[in-house]
């Protein structure tokens, strides 16, 4: 839930914020959204119309002074800062609700994070390498030692961007959800820092000593498992974390976004295994990356019979406003 500011009684600025009053920028990211879009234009990408339209008009339902997006309509573009902030949320949601079952399920389980690397790439190989990468994993992930005390993962692929070399660093992140059995120190089961390099460079079938990290996700004894969770969902930003430096020129922004355009097309970003791909079903959790970017974190139990309040983007004033 969230509380709705009127800034400007006259001109009646529409501003959503937190329970906590923290401004959800919703303008901020028009703007950002609406130069995307215009970059996909002279780009000449027939989705420009499509990011044009994203999130012009805003229906919120009102219950008790507090708000909840109702209708709208999200381009769903892979760089589009409105559509991947609403995945975060899912994201996050999805995750929290997955890890807290699996580990209900498993307590005695442990958790890993596991980053693999492959060397920096060109933007033409992008498209192309990310699905090489998906290959690698599954290959990895395959292997005996691997499966004998894996209970579930969740993998995101990320990219980023060396803006010297302007070359790409796709790379995966994989959240381990292990047996205890793991870490009982022998060879059988623990696989070393040395291993896993080891393994993923046969795996991706590399002529060189890739950069590989393991390590666990400790809770702070503290906090307990509230901690735990939010440590684990710290690892759930990275597939739509957007590329951090678009460029600096006009002329660099759109080699950027054509680049990432192509590259990122029919890509999957975001994967579930083994316990979580399970409870994932169970729940019958909606598609993170092409399914519903309004109901992000399951506030569908509103009343129907409630006040509804629309925000339109005004074009010429740059910003959103109540309707009357």
């Amino acid at each position: 839930m969230t509380k709705m500011q009127d800034k400007n009684s006259e001109n009646k600025i529409f501003i959503e914020t937190t329970k906590n009053g923290k401004d959800k920028k919703w303008r901020e990211r028009k703007i950002q959204n609406i130069e995307l879009a215009t970059r996909l234009n002279v780009l000449h990408y027939r989705s420009s119309e499509r990011a044009f339209s994203c999130s012009e008009v805003l229906t919120f339902r009102k219950d008790d002074e507090h708000y909840q997006l109702y209708q709208t309509w999200f381009c769903k573009n892979k760089l589009c800062p409105i559509c991947n902030w609403r995945r975060s949320m899912k994201y996050s949601y999805q995750a929290m609700q997955i890890v807290t079952e699996a580990m209900r399920r498993e307590p005695k389980g442990r958790f890993l994070f596991l980053t693999l690397t492959i060397k920096n790439i060109c933007a033409e190989d992008l498209n192309h390498q990310l699905s090489e990468l998906t290959k690698s994993f599954d290959r990895l992930f395959r292997r005996k030692k691997v499966t004998k005390n894996l209970i579930g993962f969740l993998r995101a692929t990320e990219v980023t961007r060396n803006s010297e070399t302007e070359l790409y660093h796709p790379h995966l992140h994989v959240l381990m959800f292990v047996k205890s059995s793991y870490f009982k120190g022998n060879s059988e089961n623990y696989i070393s820092q040395n291993e896993w390099q080891a393994m993923w460079k046969q795996s991706a079938k590399l002529t060189y000593d890739p950069v590989v990290d393991i390590r666990c996700v400790k809770p702070n004894e503290k906090k307990g498992i509230d901690d735990m969770q939010a440590a684990v969902l710290e690892t759930a930003k990275y597939p739509v974390k957007p590329i951090d430096q678009m460029g600096k020129t006009d002329e660099e922004k759109l080699q950027i976004t054509d680049e990432l355009f192509r590259g990122l097309y029919r890509k999957r970003q975001i994967a579930f295994g083994g316990l979580f791909k399970q409870i994932k079903k169970e729940l019958a959790c909606d598609d993170i990356e092409s399914g519903d970017l309004v109901n992000v974190e399951n506030e569908k139990n509103i009343f129907e019979d409630v006040e509804l309040l629309i925000a339109r983007w005004n074009w010429d004033m740059q910003n959103y406003f109540i309707e009357n």
